[in-house]
């Protein structure tokens, strides 16, 4: 487990081959993301001086810098490569969001898809995807398959599937994958064990629950697992995934679980 200090304003950024920790800076309108001495990135925007804003999720790749955060009503995708900066509004309800390529997916919860009627449009379709460079927005999901998304919880990619975790209230809970290639979903699995995230390392994906890391096969059944030192575990303050990394937040330190690395 990879253990690094953090500082008082500081996130952990996740990346497909390994994260890192930024340092940012808020000044009015202005928000600079800082990789050691070194400004990653400078965005300026009339959301950032609202005193709500909070940046809540940071992934890279390539030369893209991609920042989920909320102004205290909608959430926001604001990216920056290259000098160039792009700004999309979400609204209410985001679940979670990848960054493949030059595409971001966007997947929205219950509260996004049939919460309140002040909500985007675009939060009805589900699952999205947006072209990072042109804005255009495609819709991914039948209204078929939109009925079974009850809560989602997260998603994840192995580079040909991206799979989604919902929840069902009679404790059904089960996942999709949608198959980037034939752009349809297939393999409905209804799990008999309780999840909280999804992780991926290229073909193989991996289920997170308390302390436990599970690797899981096509049909979501465990076949290794990984425990966490339940001392770091019980001391955090959050916890976040992204790809192949979890990572356990304390009061001083972040904590890494690299799966890509064990």
């Amino acid at each position: 487990m990879l253990k690094i200090k953090k500082q008082a304003q500081s996130i952990y950024a996740f990346k497909e081959t390994g994260g890192e920790v930024l340092d940012f800076q808020i000044e009015k309108d202005c928000l600079k993301l800082f990789s050691g001495e070194d400004i990653l990135c400078e965005i300026n925007d009339e959301i950032i001086s609202n005193r709500y804003f909070k940046v809540k999720e940071v992934k890279l790749s390539d030369e893209k810098v991609c920042i989920f955060c909320h102004d205290g009503v909608y959430n926001y995708l604001l990216i920056s490569c290259i000098g160039r900066h792009f700004k999309y509004t979400l609204g209410e309800g985001v679940a979670d969001f990848l960054v493949l390529n030059d595409e971001a997916y966007i997947i929205y919860s219950e509260e996004g898809m049939f919460g309140s009627e002040e909500n985007l449009p675009i939060a009805q379709l589900g699952l999205i995807k947006i072209d990072i460079f042109t804005g255009g927005i495609t819709a991914l999901l039948d209204d078929s398959i939109l009925e079974t998304l009850i809560d989602v919880q997260s998603m994840n990619c192995n580079n040909k599937i991206i799979r989604i975790l919902c929840y069902e209230e009679n404790d059904d809970d089960f996942t999709l994958d949608y198959d980037l290639i034939s752009k349809k979903v297939q393999n409905k699995v209804v799990l008999d064990y309780t999840v909280s995230g999804l992780l991926s390392v290229h073909d193989n994906f991996y289920a997170w629950y308390r302390n436990r890391i599970y690797q899981v096969n096509e049909s979501m059944e465990i076949t290794e697992e990984i425990i966490i030192d339940k001392k770091v575990y019980d001391e955090v303050s959050s916890i976040s995934i992204g790809y192949s990394e979890l990572v356990l937040e304390s009061e001083n330190e972040f904590n890494i679980v690299q799966l890509s690395k064990l």
